[in-house]
């Protein structure tokens, strides 16, 4: 029961994030009301209204964490490409209010707070930065890309930006491709930046 009492509240704030609703502006008697507890009973389990905002993020960020590093099934340097890109497509359009929310309320959130959630922010891209060498190195044995083409320290940057300006720009409907368009491109623009 304590478990789902907690969960139950985190839920109500992760719906609040998703609609875009500044929780910084949410009472803590909503938040409870909305979950259908007291608000001593939102005070068992959060300090404050700051802790509540993180545990939120960080139970948010956990989640895609399992998600975009679940394992790969494709045993091809394309599909697995396909397979990361569309979870990082699903996750994005998940959590389309997600990180704007973090970044535009990090002043609200205690400093202590923040350095949590930036260090779970830092784990995921590390962790992500591995799954696509992973997946390079797949390229690599298939002979599709060059992985010892002259070192470029901003080539990681470039892809980098290349796939998430892309998904951004898709979820945002600010492109007319269609999904498959879409991880096309992003295919083909990627194995460019290894010629």
């Amino acid at each position: 029961m304590i478990l789902q009492t907690k969960d139950r509240i985190i839920e109500v704030v992760i719906e609040y994030i998703k609609s875009n609703v500044d929780v910084t502006q949410i009472s803590l008697s909503e938040i409870a009301k909305k979950a259908h507890i007291g608000k001593s009973t939102v005070y068992e389990y959060f300090k404050n209204k700051d802790q509540l905002i993180c545990d939120t993020y960080l139970y948010m960020l956990n989640e895609y964490e399992k998600y975009l590093l679940k394992p790969i099934v494709s045993q091809s340097f394309k599909d697995a490409f396909y397979e990361q890109i569309l979870s990082i497509l699903n996750a994005m359009k998940d959590a389309k209010n997600l990180v704007e929310t973090i970044f535009s309320q990090q002043k609200h959130i205690n400093l202590m707070n923040e350095k949590v959630v930036d260090h779970k922010l830092k784990v995921i891209k590390d962790k992500m930065e591995e799954r696509f060498l992973e997946i390079f190195t797949l390229g690599a044995k298939e002979k599709v890309i060059d992985i010892n083409v002259e070192y470029n320290t901003t080539r990681g940057y470039v892809i980098q930006a290349l796939i998430t300006g892309l998904l951004f720009q898709f979820i945002n409907e600010q492109t007319n491709l269609d999904e498959k368009a879409l991880l096309d491109l992003i295919y083909k623009e990627v194995l460019n930046t290894f010629k």
